[in-house]
């Protein structure tokens, strides 16, 4: 196994121990004493799994260290993480960190999923597929994972955030559905189904 897979499946386990962590503060705050630390330790988390990201893709890419195994963890990796702290962050009553509109979660969560489906359709029915990554679906990510950091530090800009990260996960979404439509319009379409 390959450090970058290591590297992705050590963020899987973080997972948890993220979530964990913020159930247990917003029980100390239930109970009227908040556990400062317990919120510090899920935004390290987050930060260390968030950076992990970035560290595995390196090198996957710069150190020959790129599989099959590393293609699917990876992703999968990324959208557990992202999905459990947006999910936590909205429907979680914490009294203190702001909280997500529910739009948000929604609008990066329904992306995700569209675009898993697009790409297994292309996949079934063309049995290629080329994924062309964008600029705004990297500036999206940039973006929800700065939203999410937000709200774990109690800063006051996270709506504006919201707003700012659901802009780039929308345009990211118009343009992967055009990518994809302009693939599979390409492809061969005479594979029976």
């Amino acid at each position: 196994m390959t450090w970058a897979n290591r590297i992705t499946l050590f963020r899987i386990v973080l997972i948890p121990v993220f979530l964990g962590a913020l159930l247990y503060y917003s029980a100390s705050e239930q109970r009227g004493a908040p556990e400062e630390g317990l919120r510090w330790f899920a935004f390290g988390i987050f930060l260390t799994a968030a950076i992990s990201d970035g560290v595995d893709g390196y090198l996957a890419r710069h150190c020959n260290q790129k599989t099959r195994l590393g293609a699917v963890l990876d992703p999968t990796a990324d959208k557990l993480l992202t999905f459990t702290a947006l999910l936590s962050l909205s429907l979680i009553r914490f009294q203190s960190l702001p909280h997500f509109p529910l739009w948000f979660p929604l609008l990066v969560v329904s992306r995700d999923i569209m675009l898993a489906v697009g790409a297994f359709l292309l996949h079934y029915f063309h049995h290629a597929l080329e994924v062309r990554p964008h600029w705004t679906g990297k500036v999206s990510t940039v973006f929800v994972f700065a939203t999410i950091c937000a709200a774990l530090l109690k800063l006051p800009w996270v709506v504006l955030l919201c707003w700012i990260a659901g802009l780039f996960t929308f345009a990211s979404a118009v343009f992967y559905i055009r990518d994809g439509t302009a693939q599979f319009n390409a492809g061969d379409h005479s594979k029976p189904v």
